[in-house]
Formats: C-alpha cells, sequence, structure tokens
C-alpha cells in the first residue's frame, strides 16, 4: 500500500529546515486513514496539474483540484482527508529563505487556496518546474528568487473559500467515526432539501454529494479491506452498505475488481487492475 512520503524532515531536525520541493505523480490509492494530523513549523504548499487533494486545516475542508494552489502557514493543524489520483508540486520552505517579507500571504494566519487559469497556469507550472531545478542543482539563489516570484502571486481571500453547508457536508462525510450515510440524510442533518444540497456541493467541488459518500464509502472500504481483520460482509455494513452483493458490484466498478481480490493482492503487494 503506498504511503505518503512527507517532505520534512524528522522531528528532530525540524528545528533546522529550510526548504525542500519535488514533482509527485501519485496514480494509484493512497490509505490516509492511519496518518495523523500533523503541525508543521514551516509554510508549505501544494500545487495541482491534475486530481485533487483535501486537507482538515483547523477544522476545516480543504479541496485543492487542478491549477489551483494551496499554502499552509505555519504552526496550524492540518490532517489529510483524501487523494485522488493527481500530479503535484509540493513544497515545504522557512522564513528564512524569502527574500521579502512582506508578501501578504506570508502574514495571513488561515490557509489561502488560488486558482491560476489560462496561460496564468501555464506560467506557474512553469515557475514551480524552474524551482525544482534549481533546488536540485543546489541553487538557493535562484531557489529563492522563483519562491519569492512564486509568493507574490498569491492573493489571500477573507476566510474559508465556499458554502458553509458544503463545508460541513464534507466535514460529515470524512467523518471516521461515523458510517457514510445517504444524501438525504445529510441534508436533514443541515435542515435543506436532498436536491438544494446536490446543487451546492457539484457548484463548489464539481462533484455531487453522492459522489462525495462513494468517494468516503470506497476509501473506507480500501482501508478496512487491507487491514484484513473484518469479514466482506461486516465491511460493506461498515460503509453503510447492507447488501453484500451491492458493496462487490460498487466495490468492482470503481477498482475493477471484486473486495476479496482487492484484499488479496494488496496481501501479496501487487496493483489492482485498475
Amino acid at each position: 500500500m503506498t504511503k505518503i512520503k512527507p517532505y520534512w524532515s524528522p522531528q528532530h531536525d525540524m528545528k533546522d529546515f529550510r526548504f525542500n520541493i519535488w514533482k509527485q505523480k501519485r496514480d494509484e490509492f493512497l490509505d490516509v486513514s492511519d496518518v495523523p494530523e500533523s503541525i508543521l513549523p514551516f509554510f508549505s504548499f501544494a500545487y495541482l496539474l491534475e486530481g485533487e487533494v483535501m486537507l482538515e486545516v483547523e477544522g476545516q475542508p480543504w479541496l485543492c483540484q487542478a491549477n489551483q494552489v494551496l499554502l499552509i502557514p505555519r504552526n496550524i493543524p492540518m490532517k489529510i482527508l483524501y487523494f485522488k489520483e493527481n500530479t503535484s508540486f509540493e513544497c515545504g520552505f522557512s522564513i528564512h529563505v524569502v527574500k521579502d517579507l512582506s508578501y501578504p500571504c506570508l502574514h495571513d494566519p488561515h490557509p489561502l487556496l488560488q486558482t491560476f487559469e489560462g496561460e496564468e497556469a501555464d506560467f506557474t507550472a512553469a515557475l514551480l518546474e524552474q524551482m525544482l531545478k534549481a533546488w536540485e542543482k543546489k541553487d538557493l539563489a535562484l531557489v529563492s528568487s522563483t519562491l519569492d516570484l512564486f509568493l507574490c502571486r498569491l492573493k489571500p481571500r477573507e476566510g474559508h473559500p465556499g458554502n458553509a453547508v458544503v463545508n460541513q457536508f464534507i466535514e460529515r462525510v470524512f467523518n471516521r467515526n461515523r458510517k457514510p450515510s445517504k444524501v438525504a440524510d445529510y441534508a436533514a442533518e443541515l435542515c435543506i432539501t436532498p436536491n438544494y444540497l446536490n446543487r451546492l456541493v457539484r457548484a463548489q467541488t464539481g462533484h455531487s454529494a453522492m459522489d462525495w459518500i462513494e468517494i468516503s464509502r470506497l476509501n473506507l472500504a480500501k482501508s478496512l479491506l487491507k487491514q484484513g481483520e473484518l469479514q466482506i460482509s461486516e465491511i460493506a455494513a461498515a460503509v453503510g452498505i447492507d447488501d453484500q452483493s451491492y458493496f462487490t458490484r460498487f466495490f468492482k466498478k470503481s477498482e475493477g475488481c471484486t473486495p476479496t481480490q482487492y484484499r488479496e493482492m494488496r496481501m501479496k503487494g501487487t496493483n489492482s487492475p485498475k
């Protein structure tokens, strides 16, 4: 099972951390169920070229999609909720490698999510590629210059992006203290109709409410299958599906194999067909 490789040093080395960047392509399921909450003493950001990633920061979900950057300030708690196959630049940096400390994004205590479009997106990707090459060559002067150029393009906004109802829905869907439920159940908790909830969620995230529920169910099922402690019927119930046959069809439609086959491949250390 692929694990998320941190770009920071071990805990006892964090005080000396200054900078790191790499380009990452993830094309398989990442089990984030046991990734602990982190509080990093430096800034970090991800710029997605494709795919999606969702983090919980300060108790709020932040969904980062293609052509978006998510900047996380230092010393605030964050936890990974969800990964979809993605290609991204990921970076951590200390304030000591920044030339100009006046950039507003460095003084905002909250995360920053920003979208780049068209030529702006192409330029940002090229800039980060240049930053990566400079880092690989240990050209620290060029690293600092490209980092400053990147930071000056980030514009903080007021408050958490998106609709508060959608954010509450996402929090509930990825809450591992409860099994995934139906759209109607979440809508009732939020005192709105299922159709209205679905419209809000799709407008903000590009996915329907049911899409997110199925993503949560699938990720939870994969995590439980990997652990190998529960029967398939028990896993189906744990993800909110009472019919084991339907659970098998649901899983196979997404992964191209049955839950039993997936478990066997995980135990053998091989990849799923998809």
